[in-house]
């Protein structure tokens, strides 16, 4: 019930985004190793992006995420470490994801633009 109640928690944070927020699909669920959705609130000011592991190759991690229509002069803070990514770097290189090595294991990475930086 605790897991559960974290689980609702943690979509509570993100629900404006997800009913309010432009919508990308960065991984579609096409019968491959990783599927993902980014949501990215109107002002560009928050995202929050989904990714679900469907299959795991052996020896591999989860790749980088490429994020979508964020401000690549911006910063953005990860809400639940504080760890802060530079906007460019994540729309070229991409969001490192921290995956379990199980199959079917997901992560929401809810990012929050700086103000200041």
């Amino acid at each position: 019930m605790d897991r559960a109640a974290g689980h609702v928690a943690a979509y509570k944070r993100v629900r404006h985004l997800v009913q309010l927020g432009e919508q990308y699909r960065l991984r579609p669920r096409d019968g491959g190793e990783l599927s993902a959705v980014q949501y990215l609130a109107p002002d560009g000011g928050e995202t929050a992006v989904i990714a679900l592991r469907t299959a795991r190759r052996f020896g591999h991690d989860a790749p980088a995420l490429r994020l979508r229509a964020l401000d690549p002069s911006a910063r953005y803070r990860d809400a639940a470490t504080g760890v802060l990514h530079h906007g460019a770097i994540l729309l070229t290189h991409g969001l490192p994801l921290d995956l379990d090595l199980d199959d079917y294991a997901s992560t929401l990475v809810h990012l929050i633009r700086d103000p200041t930086c």
